[in-house]
């Protein structure tokens, strides 16, 4: 077996096993973070995480199963960003097994080594979700590690940066020395890879995505993006 297959078999039983790894992220998450930045790559941009409700007992990996794109024009607006945190946290409450799972930010700086850092406003919306859900995370998305990394399956997990809560207190999970120690687990890296040459750079549909910036300028825009959500769950199976 050459190197390439030996790290190939490694990548594909990890997505398998993630006993190591607290975070399992999907990849409807991470290609609408991804389509959420590259529509508005002029700024920063953020949203919500939701997170699959596991039982207790269960042993089970949280699961970052999809994401809520919100603001793209200004993060310092709180009012607007109650009026979110609540049309979302309704809407999730009518499926029992999803809730509010953190938060995720892309700054508008390139240059962030070794990791980027959470702003203020970032980290006050983080703690509100973690007051609901202690087993709440942040990601923050790295443009510079992005753009070194898009073009290779295996690198696609550098791109994000993990923080979770150690007694009370954001923390970075993510190793800022090494990018071998994520914290997290990406579902399937070779299907991620083939979603995102398909569906941003040939068909871009990232210029569809609706967050909900958008919606507060036309509320015919869906910031559920139920179309798109179709588009990616068939390309997953």
């Amino acid at each position: 077996m050459s190197s390439d297959e030996q790290l190939e078999t490694s990548k594909d039983s990890s997505s398998n096993n993630n006993s190591n790894d607290d975070l399992v992220i999907s990849t409807k998450c991470y290609l609408k973070i991804l389509m959420h930045a590259f529509r508005y790559p002029h700024g920063s941009v953020n949203g919500l995480l939701v997170m699959e409700k596991k039982k207790k007992s269960s042993g089970k990996s949280n699961r970052i199963v999809d994401c809520i794109p919100l603001f793209h024009s200004g993060h310092g607006l709180t009012p607007m960003m109650e009026v979110a945190l609540n049309q979302v946290s309704n809407y999730l409450q009518n499926n029992t097994n999803y809730i509010i799972g953190g938060y995720y930010q892309a700054n508008d700086h390139f240059h962030e080594i070794p990791a980027p850092i959470p702003t203020v406003f970032a980290e006050r919306i983080s703690d509100k979700i973690n007051e609901i859900n202690p087993e709440s995370v942040m990601i923050m998305l790295n443009d510079y590690n992005l753009a070194t990394s898009i073009d290779n399956a295996e690198k696609l997990d550098q791109p994000l940066f993990l923080y979770n809560y150690v007694d009370g207190k954001l923390k970075l999970k993510s190793s800022s020395s090494s990018l071998n120690v994520r914290g997290f687990q990406l579902e399937n890296f070779q299907i991620l890879y083939q979603a995102i040459k398909e569906l941003i750079f040939q068909k871009q549909y990232h210029l569809n995505i609706v967050d909900f910036d958008l919606h507060l300028e036309n509320c015919k825009h869906d910031w559920r993006n139920i179309k798109l959500n179709e588009i990616i769950d068939k390309f997953e199976i």
